[in-house]
């Protein structure tokens, strides 16, 4: 009788693990399907408009599009608000997000989660924007300025694949799915990834009060004039290349200067220029008469730092502060002492930016 049992057990074990593998294995499949049928779902609302409250077909908000989609699609009931969404889910590195997880961010000054994405991989994801150049239901990238500054953290609802999605892109692959897109969602993927490009190209201009601290013979504040700064700049690498051109009434020289100037951008807040300077007027040192020669060549350098931006609408303001310094001579080509390049050369900027992408002006 025992040694039966001990084959009867033997014969079990064995069977009992192949099972084990085996749902495993299927479990891990049917994971891979439900978040590929998640994906496809949500790409067939593509170019469906912004609607507060709504749950589709017709329009969605961000919430009300994962809300159907994971309803539909994986037959799983979700929470109706962005934060109950967010308190669901199972919070997991970007490192590990697959295709179907979920995307929170941070897109308003108290600093709580308030909007929802549903990931699609190779760095994408879709969801239902309620303004910018494009609103409504479109695909964005987390590698774009505005959603990497605000990204939040990922989460997971489905269960996990253990499948890595690829974020290369590869030609081939691309193009097999663009095939099987619905026509609709194609020409808006189209039309969202070069909103994307267009998006990481900013303008900004910044309203300063000029100032300075020092004079050659006592140190004390004085007012040096108000300057208007425009710059252009591409915000999708790390340093941010830029182009801009400044117009200042220097009322510590008494004349209006134009600096044309090259830019690096690093992180949105500290910036670095230097370029030419088109002095209008005969620039006067700033305790007295005395002409004094402004050449446009060194011309000007300087730095800024920014705060974080506040979005309001369609564009973001943050406050800045400069501190540039621009090149002077005597009128015979002489130097000037080193107190007068303190006093003269230097000046404070603190003003207001107002920052906005490029697309905002190619609709």
């Amino acid at each position: 009788m025992k040694k039966a049992k001990k084959l009867l057990m033997l014969l079990i074990f064995p069977l009992i693990y192949v099972w084990h593998c085996t749902a495993q294995e299927m479990s891990k499949e049917n994971a891979r399907q439900i978040r590929a049928r998640v994906a496809s779902y949500a790409k067939q609302y593509i170019g469906c408009p912004y609607q507060t409250g709504a749950i589709g077909p017709d329009a969605f908000d961000c919430s009300g599009l994962v809300y159907t989609v994971m309803r539909e699609a994986a037959g799983i009931q979700m929470p109706r608000s962005v934060r109950a969404l967010y308190s669901t889910a199972k919070t997991v590195p970007l490192s590990q997000i697959e295709e179907g997880d979920l995307v929170f961010f941070k897109t308003t000054g108290d600093g709580s989660i308030s909007h929802v994405g549903i990931y699609i991989g190779r760095n994408q994801f879709i969801h239902a924007a309620s303004d910018g150049a494009n609103n409504g239901v479109i695909i964005s990238s987390l590698k774009e300025r505005y959603y990497a500054n605000c990204y939040a953290s990922a989460g997971r609802v489905l269960p996990a694949s253990g499948e890595k999605v690829n974020e290369t892109y590869v030609d081939d692959t691309k193009e097999k799915e663009e095939s099987e897109k619905p026509k609709v969602a194609a020409g808006r993927s189209a039309e969202a990834e070069s909103s994307s490009k267009k998006s990481n190209v900013l303008f900004d201009a910044t309203l300063f009060c000029d100032w300075n601290i020092w004079f050659p013979r006592s140190a004390d504040f004085n007012w040096h004039g108000i300057a208007l700064d425009t710059n252009i700049r591409y915000a999708g690498w790390k340093l941010q290349p830029g182009l801009g051109t400044i117009f200042r009434y220097n009322h510590g020289t008494h004349n209006f200067q134009i600096p044309i100037v090259l830019s690096l951008t690093f992180k949105d807040y500290i910036k670095f220029y230097l370029g030419p300077v088109i002095n209008c007027g005969m620039p006067k040192l700033t305790t007295s008469d005395e002409k004094i020669k402004g050449w446009p060549f060194p011309g000007i350098i300087g730095v800024s730092f920014q705060t974080p931006t506040i979005k309001v609408g369609k564009v973001e303001i943050a406050l800045v502060q400069d501190l540039d310094y621009t090149f002077y001579t005597k009128r015979d080509r002489s130097a000037i002492s080193a107190r007068e390049h303190v006093g003269t050369g230097f000046v404070f900027s603190t003003g207001i930016r107002v920052i906005l992408p490029l697309s905002n002006f190619l609709k």
